[in-house]
């Protein structure tokens, strides 16, 4: 049996979640500041790694459509003070 790969069909706008992570929570929280403008959005603290070097911020927000949604994920991505975005 072959299995197709699909896109998952997204209804927007739709809430979404993007997980933040990166070494300066004060230099994290100005960058998504920046990066989401206008737009509505919840920002919590979500982890910190065991040594304290890393921790992670779940941004919470609705994306209006797919391009709003990959523009706020790339621009959170390449973002200096951020090292990963899920």
């Amino acid at each position: 049996m072959r299995r197709l790969n699909r896109r998952p069909e997204i209804e927007y706008p739709c809430p979404w979640n993007f997980k933040v992570i990166g070494r300066e929570e004060d230099h994290m929280r100005q960058a998504i500041a920046e990066i989401v403008g206008d737009y509505a959005y919840a920002l919590t603290f979500s982890n910190q790694s065991r040594h304290g070097k890393y921790c992670s911020l779940n941004l919470d927000m609705v994306v209006l459509d797919e391009p709003h949604r990959l523009t706020i994920f790339e621009a959170l991505r390449h973002h200096r003070s951020i090292q990963i975005v899920l």
